[in-house]
């Protein structure tokens, strides 16, 4: 689909040595402050690969995970205690007495969703020493991929909605920019085709709602959802907003689908898969056409999310007329990016402006379905003052009702808008609609992009004429 070579992780660019227009410097330090960021809001979750205390040339990190906790199917973990049990008593390594209890391991079962099942190795089991402590985990996971079946355990891993540390990063691809106060007008603008999303629901997976933004603007009417905490008092802290912006997003899309926006991305924009899974098994019950992730992170040994493998091909798979759609990522590189690489999910890539580029900052590879806009797109954004983080220096900014934001965490909403779109104006159901939008959007691929989608062509083909590809934001 898109093509490229593939980008070594770790530099930024094609060629390993920048992201964009960025450096790989600035590219280093933005992202040191937001993993920083997201370990002070998860005082349990640590680096991959580990890093040790007053180490001051650490790894660039790949992902954050939940210190100690291995994650495994309910059915498995009967066999899962007994390879621990088996571990802590040294009966695969002597060494293992020396670094654990005699009477076995102390461990600590939890049920994060129906299905799934959570154990956390306690002290003194874990080792202090980081390094050690992953060396624990992946020895127990090479164990259970031989004795009870391959990826049967995995790292319990973070998924966000942020940019964060080299060489990854993750949805966001920018912070937000303020539009001026006399900016009404969304970018892209407002669908007016007779597929309109009537009907349908589509569900924002995301930091939650700011409802008095969702009342400023006349295409955001009747658009619900858990309330963003991270706007209060006239100040919106860290990752505030971005659930609003897109739900703004799909409803320029599709202007009269119902639209649900849910905070499953609730400390510093990010959630262990457990909490993301056990969030939205509860939306199922919401029959949703479309459900919109745009959050992720790159995993293990490049391995599929295991709660999300668990999702997918159980609850997910029980709802056939459920579609999910998710952000394929910012890191610039042909590097797989969970949930978005899965086979059953719609991995969403960002187009540059005006629409015929893929975007600096945006992933690429065959795993990406479609791409779709995702760079100065304009929408919907609470009303406060914003301090940047990302970059130093910078001075706090005021918004007054929009923004200006890039990422394909924004491309991922236009896709969803335009499944629910073409399902009102062609009584598809969402897996049918999903599938004639990507034959569309393969029949007009773009050189060195891949399959591509615009604004205006959720009917194209159908109501829409002429029958031919419209690209631009405008559309």
């Amino acid at each position: 689909m898109a093509a490229g070579t593939s980008a070594k992780p770790g530099g930024g660019g094609d060629d390993g040595t920048a992201v964009g227009p960025r450096s790989a410097e600035l590219t280093k330090n933005i992202s040191e402050i937001q993993l920083a960021y997201v370990l002070a809001n998860h005082p349990d979750a640590v680096a991959y690969p580990p890093r040790r205390d007053g180490d001051n040339n650490p790894p660039p990190a790949e992902f954050v995970h939940q210190r100690g906790a291995l994650l495994t199917r309910e059915r498995d973990l009967p066999e899962v205690l007994a390879l621990l049990s088996e571990a802590s008593t040294g009966k695969d390594r002597g060494r293992r007495d020396r670094r654990r209890p005699a009477g076995g391991a102390a461990i600590e079962p939890t049920v994060p969703a129906p299905g799934l099942a959570l154990v956390q190795l306690m002290q003194p089991d874990l080792p202090a020493d980081p390094v050690a402590a992953d060396e624990l985990l992946t020895e127990v996971i090479r164990a259970a991929d031989q004795r009870i079946g391959f990826h049967t355990v995995a790292r319990n891993t973070l998924l966000s909605v942020s940019q964060t540390h080299p060489p990854a990063t993750w949805c966001a691809a920018t912070e937000p920019e303020p539009e001026p106060v006399n900016v009404k007008v969304p970018l892209p603008r407002v669908s007016e085709s007779r597929c309109d999303g009537r009907g349908t629901l589509v569900v924002v997976a995301d930091t939650g709602l700011d409802h008095a933004a969702a009342a400023a603007h006349s295409w955001m009417k009747g658009v619900a959802g858990d309330p963003d905490t991270d706007v209060a008092g006239g100040v919106i802290n860290g990752y505030g907003g971005h659930g609003t912006f897109c739900a703004s997003t799909v409803r320029t899309m599709a202007p009269h689908a119902d639209v649900w926006v849910s905070r499953v991305f609730a400390g510093a924009g990010a959630a262990y898969e457990t909490d993301v899974v056990a969030g939205l098994m509860p939306l199922l019950a919401r029959n949703p056409a479309v459900i919109s992730l745009s959050a992720g992170t790159h995993t293990w040994d490049d391995r599929t999310l295991l709660g999300f493998d668990f999702f997918v091909s159980g609850p997910l798979s029980q709802h056939p007329d459920t579609v999910l759609v998710a952000a394929a990522g910012n890191d610039g590189y042909d590097w797989k990016f969970a949930p978005a690489e899965m086979g059953q999910v719609i991995g969403v890539g960002a187009l540059g402006a005006p629409g015929d580029t893929r975007a600096w900052f945006s992933d690429f590879g065959d795993w990406v379905k479609v791409f779709a806009p995702g760079q100065d797109l304009v929408q919907a954004f609470p009303r406060g003052t914003y301090n940047y983080r990302e970059t130093p220096g910078h001075p706090p900014a005021k918004f007054s009702g929009m923004a200006r934001w890039s990422g394909t965490s924004f491309s991922a909403p236009i896709v969803a808008g335009l499944i629910a779109a073409r399902m009102s104006g062609t009584g598809e159901t969402a897996s049918g609609a999903a599938a004639s939008l990507l034959q569309l959007a393969r029949a007009q691929a773009l050189p060195g992009v891949g399959p591509v989608l615009h604004p205006g062509q959720a009917c194209l083909c159908v109501h829409e004429d002429p029958c031919r590809p419209r690209p631009g934001y405008d559309s």
